[in-house]
């Protein structure tokens, strides 16, 4: 056999081999949700609450985001953080997500959500097995995703919603957080 069947016989049964779950890897992933969690709130706690309600362009109206003419208050923005998550990491079938407040954007109501939030995703994260990471879950708006996708779609989608905050503290005048590797 030369070299490069023997290679190319690796390189496929590598690929054709199941996922393996290293033994830290869902503590891996714990813990990237336990950083995210306290960036979030490092954030949602720098924000006055005076300034929860803060639109930094158009009325903050449901219509006015989705046509792009619009924006999110800074407690809805925040709020659709934790809304997010439960819908990627809700998918995984490991308990319901904490119900955002209805109505209330308020600085506690947030701060409370967002806590109870990521509490469960850090727990439904901690529940994870290779089978759920491999998995092919059902793609509710779009195409079905594998475990390892709906992780990495919170996460992106929590990364890029928190950049907007960024925005909205220094137009405050708030400096934000610095974030912690």
């Amino acid at each position: 056999m030369d070299r490069r069947t023997m290679i190319g016989g690796m390189m496929a049964a590598a690929v054709a081999a199941p996922a393996v779950l290293r033994a830290d890897e869902v503590s891996d992933w714990a813990a990237w949700w336990e950083r995210s969690k306290r960036y979030t709130l490092q954030i949602a706690e720098a924000m006055p609450p005076a300034d929860y309600n803060y639109v930094p362009f158009g009325a903050g109206t449901a219509e006015g985001v989705k046509s792009g003419d619009g924006a999110r208050s800074f407690g809805q923005l925040m709020q659709h953080i934790g809304q997010a998550e439960g819908f990627y990491l809700g998918r995984l079938g490991k308990g319901t997500p904490p119900a955002a407040p209805q109505g209330d954007t308020s600085k506690a109501a947030t701060t409370k959500y967002l806590n109870e939030l990521f509490d469960w995703s850090i727990g439904v994260v901690k529940q994870l097995t290779a089978a759920d990471l491999t998995r092919q879950f059902p793609g509710g708006r779009g195409p079905a995703m594998t475990g390892v996708d709906l992780l990495l779609n919170a996460m992106v989608h929590t990364a890029h919603t928190r950049g907007y905050s960024d925005m909205y503290l220094r137009n405050k005048g708030v400096k934000p957080p610095t974030y912690q590797v």
